[in-house]
């Protein structure tokens, strides 16, 4: 526990906003299912990467924007991330039509969670698009 603690600050600084930790949270949890997925050799890899690549990525991009260079280049980064979230929602529905790949319960809270951080990122952006007058 203490080692899961220890990673938790140097991957989220206690100072972060909901959005950066929970897209953590997300990124750790596609990794662990698609790792989980590769495992069972149920499907063939190069979709399992695609997903992968998408759900890491969202983590990823929203880190990126905390170190924007402008209003501008951090909206674009929280679109990035929302369109790889996006992706990885396409590739995660497109191999759940297989029972047998991801643990139903594991991707049901993953879903709820990508969810959660789409509403946070669709607010931020509108908001933020509205204060700027952009």
């Amino acid at each position: 526990m203490f080692m899961e603690q220890e990673r938790d600050i140097m991957m989220v600084q206690r100072d972060s906003s909901p959005l950066h930790f929970l897209s953590v949270e997300f990124s750790r949890g596609a990794r662990r299912l698609v790792l989980t997925a590769y495992k069972m050799n149920v499907v063939e890899r190069s979709p399992l990467d695609q997903m992968y690549r998408a759900g890491t990525s969202v983590g990823a991009n929203i880190r990126e924007s905390k170190y924007a260079e402008s209003t501008k280049d951090f909206i674009h980064k929280l679109k990035i991330a929302e369109k790889e979230l996006a992706e990885f929602f396409f590739w995660l529905g497109l191999l759940s039509t297989s029972p047998d790949i991801f643990d139903a319960e594991s991707a049901d809270a993953l879903k709820n969670l990508g969810r959660e951080i789409m509403k946070m990122l669709s607010s931020i952006i509108t908001s933020i698009k509205r204060k700027n007058n952009l």
